[in-house]
């Protein structure tokens, strides 16, 4: 038979130059066998496809040829293949067809003749090689599709689409058809390549090409395909299950969300074929009994994507709106998560499908602009400047598509309904807790005069043993260390997440419902003895409300409360949110995802933080930016935070001591008024009236009053007169009086030298009047320490932070020389107590008390101390 003319194009094989050949051993046959072999040989032989060899380096055995090693030791040919996806569409919407079969295909291109005797075989009654390309060769596939490419090069992606030796001619209507086919069979004789009539078919709408059914509807699934899985049996072993697999996976491009439905025939494989298995297989075969069509893509046309997540696979579905009311899918596209993308969060999620689906629809999105409808916030993360991680690399490979993103629309069709599934989750089967589910408590304390002591041994469900010792750091009866046992059980048992716990006491019964502070239910058992106590205990969550509480609801089984308002508050924090592995956590767009927590959890990780082993009692707003940078969230951690670190024992015990003035300014020059007075003589003065020399005066250091006399002389009948008239006649016995003896007496040296000063202004030339103008100059001095001190006390209190403290109430007071702890040096604290507030005053004075009810000897102003929190 003339075929292909090797100048055209013939087949080498380009064995490498360090490959040894191989010889095999001649295989028996059956006599039968060998007739039919025989006459095989001759007809090649006859359509000169093969000739007879000697002495060749590579042989092989029999027709069937196996070329395992020649193929091992040729390169392989990277010339390309086309995309079967775009052929396939590009021949859809196509009103005629026509499918063409090649005559022997390969056996059309002859073989390179330095290669010839490489494709040697064997045979009981001699040595063949084929001279023409055989079936099995390496790089055969390569070879006849640049054969192809190069006779329908003209036609190629217009009138024709050729994938190796599938065939077809496309034209819209009849008369196009037929002077495409005179281009077609023009090219054909051009470089003689010969067709089976019986196998091409002419003139059609629709027809099988390349495992699809194209037709002008669109592409729909092979019914081969669909048969093949519907007469499979359920697999009875491993081996079986692959098999049957491999013929679901065919079928991907047709089934939503196909890994969601596909997943339990992976998990087949390890636990073997249950009911559950075989009720998604029946599902998959209900699914393929009515398959979508699938539409075709226009040039310039806008795609439309809806992206799904689940908990093991996300999926997208690209289709076209050729009319507000229809919906055509194009393309289903699934993906199984790898094991750290399903910690992924919902919006990390979206956006990998997204990925995913561009990646594998690349010319689509190169094509055509996509519109993607989803009501995730998606625009807003990938064009944030401030994007890292992969996040980042993500969104720097989807900008180079055009991709626009809008809200969901309505579907308009049931196929497109049956693939929405923004984003599911397993429900979580809640059961009753069973006996064995419990958790056991045996707690036992005891007082001792070095020190009391608790002892406790919590027991999980599985059995495993904790045991803990705590050494009280105050001294306590036995019974308080029985309490102090349970209290600290429960903080470990609450710890280790136990709600339903057992408590065995080796002591009397002890009344739990008075000590425990929490909504918890006690019932007695009543197969203890008397001589030791069991109560049950659990918890009762129904009574403490959490603020996750409705939004896990609603992400769970979109559920929401009954109040419009508070349902659409929900809806809208719940879009912020996601649960991974049955625990909620909110998205961060450009940090981790947080892990949200529940008041008594915040409580714990703010105790960690703060004082565990790392922890450095830092402040409120470093705290809550700790527990936020660990990968927490609560939605009142700036306020929690604040709050622990102002109730924080220690902190408040070495807490700086305030120099901000926390009470009014009331001057004072004494104890008390009229108490303390200095006394001076100013003198000898110019003489005045009655030869008046000297002046007697005494200042009061309290209220800074001036009494003063004007004498002849001084002597020490006028001073005690003047004591007993000026002083103790109208104040009263004082308590000291300093009389001028050196510089020391400050308060009297200014007052004298402020009496003399506006003598001096007011007297001018007439000296001697000074006796007349001394009460004018002594009121203008009270006059003017009147104003002084109200300025004085004005700019005082301009910052003063007045505090007060009603009766009862806890306070710490400041540490002083007389209080302070024996070698604690610089670690000393600033604080002590905490006081109880018993009498307050409105000057700013407070008496104290201890704990126990022992009163302090004296007032303590406001200024050393400070309110105590718990």
């Amino acid at each position: 038979m003339k075929g292909i003319h090797p100048s055209i194009v013939s087949h080498k094989l380009n064995v490498l130059p360090t490959a040894r050949p191989v010889r095999q051993r001649v295989r028996r046959f059956h006599p039968d066998r060998q007739k039919i072999i025989r006459e095989e040989i001759e007809r090649l032989l006859e359509a000169g496809f093969n000739r007879e060899v000697e002495y060749p380096d590579w042989l092989s055995n029999r027709v069937c040829v196996d070329y395992t090693n020649l193929n091992n030791a040729c390169p392989k040919d990277s010339f390309p293949l086309p995309r079967i996806d775009q052929i396939v569409d590009s021949t859809t919407v196509q009103g005629m067809l026509f499918f063409l079969d090649a005559f022997s295909r390969y056996h059309q291109i002859p073989m390179s003749p330095v290669d010839e005797e490489k494709t040697a075989f064997i045979m009981p009654h001699g040595l063949y090689c084929y001279k023409v390309m055989s079936f099995g060769l390496k790089n055969a596939c390569a070879t006849y599709q640049r054969l192809m490419t190069k006779i329908f090069k003209p036609l190629v992606g217009r009138t024709v689409e050729v994938y190796i030796d599938d065939i077809v001619v496309k034209s819209k209507t009849g008369e196009e058809h037929v002077l495409h086919l005179q281009e077609v069979f023009h090219l054909l004789r051009k470089y003689d390549m010969k067709l089976n009539p019986s196998k091409c078919a002419f003139g059609i709408s629709a027809g099988k090409f390349l495992g699809f059914m194209v037709s002008q509807r669109g592409i729909e699934v092979s019914p081969d395909q669909v048969k093949a899985v519907m007469e499979t049996p359920p697999p009875r072993s491993k081996k079986e299950l692959p098999c049957l697999t491999g013929k679901l996976v065919a079928l991907g491009r047709f089934i939503a969300r196909f890994i969601d439905e596909l997943r339990p025939f992976f998990l087949a494989g390890a636990s073997g074929w249950t009911d559950s298995y075989q009720s998604a297989f029946e599902k998959i075969k209900h699914c393929l009994m009515q398959p979508p069509i699938l539409s075709s893509p226009l040039l310039g046309e806008k795609f439309y994507m809806y992206l799904a997540v689940s908990e093991w696979a996300i999926s997208a579905v690209l289709f076209r709106c050729p009319s507000p009311k229809e919906q055509k899918p194009i393309y289903y596209v699934s993906r199984a998560l790898a094991d750290v993308e399903t910690r992924y969060s919902k919006m990390e999620l979206t956006a990998l499908a997204l990925r995913s689906a561009a990646q594998k629809l690349r010319p689509y999105f190169q094509a055509h602009p996509v519109v993607v409808l989803t009501d995730q916030p998606l625009r807003n993360i990938l064009y944030k400047p401030d994007l890292t991680g992969r996040m980042l690399q993500w969104a720097i490979e989807l900008s180079e598509y055009g991709i626009e993103f809008q809200p969901k629309l309505s579907m308009k069709d049931q196929v497109m309904a049956d693939f929405v599934l923004e984003y599911s989750r397993r429900p979580i089967q809640r059961k009753e807790p069973s006996e064995k589910e419990w958790w056991t408590l045996r707690v036992d304390g005891a007082s001792r005069s070095s020190g009391s002591r608790v002892g406790l041994l919590l027991q999980s469900p599985t059995g495993e043993h904790l045991e803990q010792a705590i050494r009280l750091g105050f001294p306590a009866s036995n019974n308080e260390a029985e309490y102090e046992a349970i209290l600290s059980g429960l903080d470990l048992a609450l710890t280790l997440s136990g709600s339903r716990l057992l408590i065995y006491s080796i002591t009397a019964s002890l009344p739990i419902k008075e000590v425990i502070l929490l909504p918890i239910h006690v019932q007695v058992n009543p197969s203890v003895t008397e001589t030791s106590t069991c109560n049950t205990i659990e918890a009762n969550q129904a009574d403490d409300q959490e603020w996750t509480e409705d939004i896990i609801s609603y992400l769970r089984t979109s559920t929401l409360p009954e109040e419009p308002k508070q349902a659409h508050k929900i809806r809208v924090q719940a879009a912020r949110f996601t649960l991974i592995e049955g625990h909620l956590y909110k998205q961060s767009f450009t940090g981790p995802y947080l892990r949200c927590l529940n008041h008594s959890k915040a409580l714990y990780v703010l105790a960690e933080l703060h004082e565990g082993v790392c922890g450095n009692h830092s402040g409120g707003r470093s705290l809550a930016h700790k527990a936020h940078s660990q990968g927490y969230y609560w939605p009142t951690m700036k306020k929690d935070a604040a709050a622990y670190v102002r109730k924080c024992d220690k902190c408040q015990r070495h807490a700086p001591i305030p120099h901000v003035p926390s009470e009014t300014l009331k001057p004072i020059s004494g104890p008390w008024p009229f108490a303390q007075w200095g006394m001076d003589i100013v003198g000898p003065l110019p003489a005045a009236v009655a030869q008046k020399k000297f002046l007697l005066f005494s200042t009061d250091y309290f209220s800074k009053w001036v009494e003063a006399e004007t004498y002849v002389s001084i002597k020490d009948k006028y001073v005690t007169k003047f004591i007993w008239k000026n002083i103790i006649c109208r104040f009263g016995i004082p308590q000291t009086i300093i009389a001028d003896n050196g510089p020391y007496n400050g308060q009297v040296e200014a007052t004298n030298k402020t009496l003399i000063t506006a003598l001096k202004k007011r007297l001018e030339q007439a000296k001697r009047k000074w006796v007349e103008e001394l009460p004018s100059v002594l009121e203008t001095a009270s006059i003017r320490m009147a104003d002084y001190q109200q300025r004085a006390a004005a700019h005082y209190n301009r910052k003063a932070r007045p505090r007060s403290f009603k009766s009862g109430t806890l306070v710490l007071r400041n540490v002083f020389e007389n209080t302070v702890e024996t070698r604690a040096g610089k670690f000393q604290a600033n604080w002590e107590g905490p006081y109880i507030v018993s009498k307050t005053s409105e000057s700013g004075a407070y008496h104290l008390q201890k704990l126990d009810g022992t009163p302090l000897l004296r007032p303590w102003n406001v200024s050393n101390l400070k309110q105590y929190y718990q």
